[in-house]
């Protein structure tokens, strides 16, 4: 019976010699021994297990660390965006200004211009009225002895009455003096008053002086040109011992406006050439340029308001 359990079983002639012979001591080794079987076997899935466990803590942490680094991409990206929409906001911002800023300096470049061609039209328009420009009037010489009490003119015509001589003398001061004895050869030369010639244009207009010439008097037509930069005395006549000087002292535009220039800055001149040119353009009165003149200038500036108010003054 051994050699056949044994044979069945395939059992080694060792553990043969160990086994009881009992059945029931047999199967209480065989349970031991499976006891033994089973325990080695959790005991060394609990170990691998655990050691799975351990892979996977730190394949949890791994995780956790590449979530971090994820997040902290995420915040870079979002911050990175947010800087780049703001530098984009910022950067069409300084464009619009940019276009802008181009746009105010085309139209200050246009104002510019229009205030440098008025300012030329307006320096013209004062060298034009200038005592440089040459004025002519008629003025009618007679001979030695002849209408004594008209000083060397011919009054006759509108002034033939003795009021006519009364305004005559009345406008010696502004009136140049001329020798009798003038010939038609000779060289017509005036007599400066140191004035302009609008201080005097009433006097030497040929209204005054150019009435309608009697036959029997002798008489020459003389053309008398004046200009600021033109003085001389007549060479044959005697010295007068009225003066000539006239109402106004003659007052320079150009020197007005290059002190003007110097002493007003670039605001006052600006407004102090617009309201000329609303002057000009007959929108406003002078009592209202003078006094908007008179705001420009200011007190410390008094000086060149009198000699503007001048200027204004002797152009009527």
């Amino acid at each position: 019976m051994e050699s056949q359990s044994s044979g069945d079983f395939s059992l080694s002639d060792e553990i043969l010699a160990v086994i009881p012979t009992d059945p029931y001591d047999q199967l209480d080794l065989a349970r031991k021994i499976t006891s033994m079987a089973i325990a080695s076997r959790v005991s060394n899935l609990e170990s691998q297990v655990s050691g799975l466990r351990q892979k996977l803590l730190e394949k949890d942490r791994l995780v956790r660390e590449l979530e971090d680094r994820v997040s902290s991409f995420e915040r870079r990206y979002h911050e990175a965006d947010s800087t780049l929409k703001n530098v984009v906001d910022e950067n069409m911002k300084l464009t619009q200004e940019r276009d802008s800023l181009a746009i105010t300096a085309k139209k200050l470049g246009r104002d510019f211009a229009k205030l440098e061609a008025f300012k030329r039209q307006l320096m013209q328009s004062l060298n034009d009225d200038n005592p440089s420009q040459t004025e002519t009037a008629d003025v009618r010489v007679v001979p030695r002895g002849k209408d004594e009490n008209s000083n060397g003119l011919s009054a006759h015509g509108s002034y033939s009455n003795n009021q006519g001589l009364s305004e005559a003398r009345q406008r010696q001061s502004m009136t140049p003096q001329f020798s009798p004895g003038f010939t038609p050869s000779g060289t017509p030369k005036i007599l400066s008053t140191g004035a302009s010639p609008r201080s005097y244009s009433a006097a030497s207009s040929p209204k005054l002086f150019s009435g309608a010439a009697s036959p029997t008097t002798s008489h020459y037509d003389i053309r008398m040109w004046s200009s600021s930069s033109q003085q001389s005395s007549v060479a044959n006549s005697p010295p007068r011992s009225h003066s000539t000087s006239a109402r106004h002292p003659r007052i320079d535009g150009k020197e007005f406006f290059r002190q003007a220039r110097s002493r007003l800055s670039y605001e006052q001149f600006s407004a102090f050439l617009a309201n000329i040119k609303e002057l000009n353009a007959r929108k406003q009165s002078r009592e209202e340029t003078l006094q908007k003149a008179e705001e420009i200038f200011g007190k410390e500036n008094n000086d060149l308001y009198i000699s503007f108010k001048g200027l204004l003054t002797s152009g009527r």
